[in-house]
């Protein structure tokens, strides 16, 4: 059998089906093709306010209202209750030492909780992908979009006026000949291995596995009194001297769980034989145990050897790859989202034929971004066992996004149109050389005043304040003491908040 299209989208993940949507409104023909079939376990799950924006984005731009409720909590419960979600309402952080109970002092030096919004109703979330990507292929079906699943790709050929993918679904051949490839496959992915393409080193990044599984009946981490927001209503990070584990909540009683870490800490924690390296993981933190004490595993646990990838290109004449598929660097940050949802915005701006050049500006972007992400991920590595130097690190980033999304937000995309400001002249570079002094140096008043002047004119958010203890609630007179930085009035500032329900 064959097909033909101008689109073929590889992966049947949230991104793919996305980009095969996208493609589809813009009046193409488009087959996603992918490996596996839905519900399926899927791993990434935490969304950001940037990436709700870019969400929210794609859904005016090319006319899918659909998507509008997932871009905020509130909506979504709404509109789509039976889909598994998280409420999201910031970042939260604890540091650990290892066999002793989490304790922390009246200057809360050992935890760190940055909120991204006021109240539930506008907060971000966590999806439950299973739920979530069966969803997004449903509505690209609707659109139009032919959809194969249980179909394996085994040849890429790119002829002068067409490519040529050559697949096997139910022991039977198949063929797809389209105009443009998009792989949204995921790590070493399809594409990497069809064209054997080239992994390259992540700056700073070091090597890391990790581990991972669904959890029912987790207990609670308790808030202490005054919180900006209930702890675990966010991305908690528990951090330790070489690795941290992340748990997310949803609203389905499931919790996902795992663990990231360097080679040394997946050795001594025997992190690759699965539930007996959780087990002794907890047992190093014995907070985190208690919390775990009645828990069960809803599937096996899952262990990736090698979590960071890149790839050294990106594009070729008749195809290119999504961010994730083009490397991964850790989920520590909850980047993914982001990087996905605005390569796809970039590539559908392309199609059906992008032109040399607009293909390798995409390429250069994707791999800015990627070693911007990797350059500020590897530095907290370096220092998972300094929290002060970690909370500082982790303002370049907080200080970029919460920058980027206000400004796209006030209509000016223009003052940050690339992601971590990796691309602007000062904070870009500043960035990077303070992360190569984070991991080279242990010059701590050098890199805590460097990280000072670098996030100045970009805080909009009342971030690295010390009277605020490390707890960051959103202060809306915050935004509006920043209107110069961000080259708007009051009354700008005024309307958009308003637009966006935030008064």
């Amino acid at each position: 059998m064959e097909h033909r299209a101008d689109i073929a989208v590889i992966g049947g993940g949230f991104g793919g089906a996305l980009m095969a949507m996208v493609a589809r409104q813009q009046g193409h023909s488009v087959v996603l093709i992918e490996k596996g079939a839905h519900p399926r376990f899927a791993i990434g799950e935490s969304s950001t306010p940037l990436a709700n924006l870019f969400l929210q984005q794609i859904a005016e731009k090319f006319n899918l209202p659909q998507l509008l409720p997932f871009c905020r909590w509130g909506e979504w419960q709404k509109k789509f209750p039976e889909i598994g979600c998280g409420l999201k309402r910031g970042f939260s952080f604890f540091h650990h030492e290892s066999g002793q109970p989490f304790s922390d002092k009246p200057e809360r030096s050992k935890q760190l909780l940055v909120a991204a919004s006021p109240r539930d109703e506008l907060a971000d979330t966590h999806w439950f992908r299973e739920d979530f990507d069966q969803h997004f292929v449903s509505e690209a079906q609707s659109l139009g979009v032919e959809y194969f699943d249980r179909t394996e790709l085994i040849d890429f050929h790119e002829i002068s006026d067409h490519v040529l993918l050559i697949g096997k679904k139910g022991g039977e051949k198949i063929n797809f000949r389209v105009d443009f490839v998009v792989d949204a496959s995921g790590p070493r992915g399809c594409l990497f291995r069809l064209l054997r393409l080239s992994e390259r080193n992540l700056p700073l990044m070091p090597a890391t596995s990790g581990l991972f599984a669904h959890f029912n009946n987790v207990d609670s981490w308790d808030s202490e009194e005054g919180v900006p927001y209930p702890v675990e209503d966010a991305a908690v990070h528990h951090v330790f001297d070489g690795g941290w584990v992340w748990v997310l909540k949803f609203n389905n009683g499931i919790t996902s769980a795992g663990v990231a870490a360097t080679q040394e800490k997946v050795k001594s924690l025997r992190l690759s034989e699965g539930a007996v390296g959780w087990d002794l993981l907890l047992n190093h933190l014995p907070t985190l145990a208690e919390q775990f004490r009645g828990a069960d595993t809803q599937n096996d646990f899952v262990f990736v050897r090698e979590l960071s990838f890149g790839l050294d290109e990106v594009v070729g004449n008749r195809w290119a790859i999504l961010p994730p598929a083009a490397g991964f660097i850790d989920p520590l940050l909850s980047t993914g989202f982001a990087l996905t949802l605005q390569g796809i915005i970039r590539l559908a701006e392309l199609l059906p034929s992008p032109s040399k050049d607009d293909l390798l500006l995409y390429q250069r972007q994707t791999l800015n971004e990627l070693d911007q992400v990797s350059h500020l991920v590897g530095a907290l590595y370096s220092n998972m066992d300094d929290f002060e130097i970690f909370t500082a690190l982790t303002q370049l980033y907080f200080v970029a996004v919460s920058f980027a999304e206000t400004a796209n937000r006030l209509g000016k995309p223009d003052l940050a149109n690339s992601y971590l400001l990796c691309e602007h002249p000062d904070f870009g570079q500043s960035t990077r050389e303070i992360c190569e002094l984070a991991v080279h140096s242990n010059n701590r008043e050098t890199i805590l005043r460097k990280i000072s002047k670098a996030i100045e004119p970009f805080n909009i958010s009342g971030l690295a304040d010390p009277s605020r203890r490390n707890w960051y609630p959103v202060v809306l007179d915050d935004l509006f003491c920043s209107a110069t930085k961000l080259q708007s009035t009051d009354s700008e500032i005024r309307k958009m908040l308003l637009r966006e329900g935030m008064l």
